[in-house]
């Protein structure tokens, strides 16, 4: 598995607020914006004081940040992606935000919609 390589500058995180596009879920929402480099793709976690107190916002976050990492392999982009969670997150099972964010993923079309099992 890759090295999950994140968003650190604000002007990137304007960038990808303004110009992409969004995919909305109850759990998750998903900003996606395509770039010309070539540098591979960039995430984001956000994951706010409304989701809760800190120990379960971090729960949230390595959950995201697990699923994306097992993902990353299958996007070959160059694209920044902020996964936004919300409070229903919280509570939310692993497998129901990895589908949330398998969904978002083909919405946006990063990843193919059929698989090979």
């Amino acid at each position: 598995m890759g090295k999950v390589i994140t968003l650190e500058r604000r002007r990137d995180f304007q960038r990808l607020f303004a110009q992409g596009r969004r995919f909305r879920h109850r759990l998750l929402t998903t900003v996606v914006a395509q770039r010309s480099d070539c540098v591979p793709a960039r995430v984001a976690f956000i994951v706010s004081r409304k989701v809760g107190k800190a120990v379960v916002r971090n729960k949230v976050r390595r959950r995201l940040r697990e699923a994306w990492r097992q993902r990353l392999a299958g996007i070959d982009q160059a694209v920044d992606i902020a996964f936004v969670a919300s409070p229903a997150a919280a509570v939310a099972t692993y497998a129901e935000l990895m589908a949330v964010m398998d969904e978002h993923l083909r919405q946006a079309r990063l990843v193919s919609t059929c698989t090979n099992q």
